[in-house]
Order: C-alpha cells, then sequence, then structure tokens
C-alpha cells in the first residue's frame, strides 16, 4: 500500500494525460516509483494489440484504452491504486475511468500534462527514441493530429507544464494526491 494510500485508506485512479512529448510516462513513472503503484501505458498495450493483429483500422486505440480500465479495475478491486499513461483524448474514455473509480469507491485523480512552449515541446518529440516493440517514433505532425482530435477536459484536474522544472511539476502531483 502507498504512503498515500495509508493516509487516506483509499485507492488512487491516476490518469496522466496531454499530448505526446508533453512528459506524461516520465511523470507516470515517476509517481509509481514514489508511489508503489503500477502504470499501465496506452501505447505499449496498443502496441500489444498490433503485434496480434488488431490494427488501427480495427480501433485498436479505443481497444487499448478500454484495456486500461480492464487492468486499473483489477487494481482498484483489491484496494490498490493505478496509474493510466495515456493521451485520455476523448471524454468517453474518461468518463468510463472516472465512473469505475467511483463504482470501486477509489479516489479519481486526473493529471493532465502540457507543454506551454512550442519549441520545446517539438524538440522533445524530435529528439525522443522511445523503443517500444511494434510502435512507430511520432513525430510533430502526430502531435498536431492528436491535438486537432483532443476533446477538453470538462473536469477538474492538476495541470503540468513540461517547461516547469520537473522535480516542482512531480511535487506539485504528489501533493495533489496526498490532498
Amino acid at each position: 500500500m502507498t504512503s498515500i494510500q495509508q493516509e487516506s485508506g483509499v485507492a488512487f485512479l491516476i490518469v496522466v494525460s496531454g499530448l505526446p512529448g508533453a512528459g506524461k510516462s516520465t511523470m507516470a513513472d515517476a509517481l509509481a516509483s514514489r508511489l508503489g503503484a503500477p502504470v499501465f501505458n496506452k501505447d505499449r498495450i496498443e502496441a500489444s494489440l498490433w503485434r496480434s493483429g488488431i490494427t488501427a483500422e480495427s480501433n485498436s486505440w479505443q481497444v487499448a484504452e478500454d484495456l486500461l480500465g480492464t487492468l486499473a479495475g483489477e487494481q482498484l478491486r483489491r484496494g490498490q491504486s493505478a496509474i493510466l499513461d495515456t493521451v485520455a483524448r476523448t471524454k468517453t474514455s474518461r468518463h468510463a475511468w472516472m465512473a469505475l473509480a467511483d463504482e470501486l469507491e477509489a479516489q479519481f485523480r486526473p493529471i493532465e500534462c502540457v507543454c506551454s512552449d512550442e519549441g520545446v515541446h517539438r524538440e522533445r518529440i524530435e529528439g525522443r527514441t522511445r523503443d517500444i516493440p511494434g510502435w512507430y517514433e511520432l513525430t510533430w505532425e502526430d502531435v498536431t493530429d492528436v491535438r486537432s482530435r483532443f476533446e477538453p477536459w470538462e473536469t477538474d484536474r492538476l495541470i503540468l507544464d513540461a517547461v516547469r522544472p520537473f522535480e516542482e511539476n512531480l511535487d506539485r502531483a504528489l501533493d495533489y494526491l496526498s490532498a
């Protein structure tokens, strides 16, 4: 059980969302290390689906987002927290995860990672290699495509800007989870 869970007695469903290259995975991994909770990464799940023949044309992204809910639900049913690392671009997915947390009496804590400096954001995308088997490295054009289809959040959430120092953002996230 995490220290935050120990203090509250409640499991958390933490959704770390935002456009590609905004620092989601880095934040999700840091939170996992601090909280002792697993991270379920949408891109890794979707890459696994692709390797099994479930392609983008078969709505692999939706299957991957549904699987995120399934995996998180198993953790929450055990009274354990889970972290979802995903763009979370649709309201439908977000509402499903919020309902899951509510049903299982867990705290729903969304975090949106942004990068307010487009030049920095573009450098982050163009300079990274994620090495996900069966997945491609995203381009700036992919980011602009995702941005055009991203549905704005309608609920309260913590917004972390990648131009801020990482440790500051991590401290803010931990404070948000403790509140």
